[in-house]
């Protein structure tokens, strides 16, 4: 595998879709990103050896862009219980509706309003993101999601004291 230079602002260019270029059609781009990508935009060091790749279908017209992203790739994650490595797949289909206005602002998940002379659109930041949020919160090495799961396991005993008899009578109200 070559060994990737740390990222910097202009590696980072890559990513760019230059958008006022495009014509009002169906336009395919396709982005490979690693763990250079990873480490540009956090220091936390829990998602190691990130590798993937992107696929990005944009449908433009005259007041947006619809874009479709489809996200696979893979990493290495820590099991929280035995603290073992391990490697975790993800596939994420994600869609984003970037409208052409004046200001811009995020006006939710799926949807951003981009200034109307914006020419280029990184894709950086939201390949990173999605990728992110689709990694588990509770992460457990293959190996123990099927043994018997800790988590919901109780704890009983049986008390070898008995009972006073006085409390017979209160015990028969439950």
């Amino acid at each position: 595998m070559p060994k990737f230079d740390q990222m910097d602002k202009k590696s980072l260019r890559k990513y760019d879709v230059k958008i006022q270029s495009l014509s009002n059609n169906k336009h395919e781009f396709s982005f490979d990103f690693n763990q250079n990508l990873f480490d540009y935009y956090s220091n936390d060091h829990d998602v190691l050896k990130a590798k993937g790749n992107c696929k990005l279908e944009i449908i433009k017209t005259d007041i947006m862009l619809n874009s479709n992203f489809v996200v696979g790739g893979s990493c290495e994650l820590i099991c929280d219980r035995t603290l073992k490595k391990y490697n975790h797949l993800v596939k994420i289909d994600k869609k984003i509706v970037f409208k052409f206005g004046d200001n811009e602002e995020e006006l939710s998940d799926e949807m951003i309003v981009i200034n109307r002379n914006k020419s280029i659109i990184n894709i950086s930041k939201f390949i990173y993101e999605f990728f992110i949020l689709s990694l588990p919160v509770k992460r457990l090495h293959p190996s123990l999601q099927n043994d018997d799961n800790i988590d919901n396991f109780v704890y009983s005993t049986k008390s070898g004291k008995e009972i006073d008899p006085r409390l017979d009578l209160l015990n028969k109200l439950k």
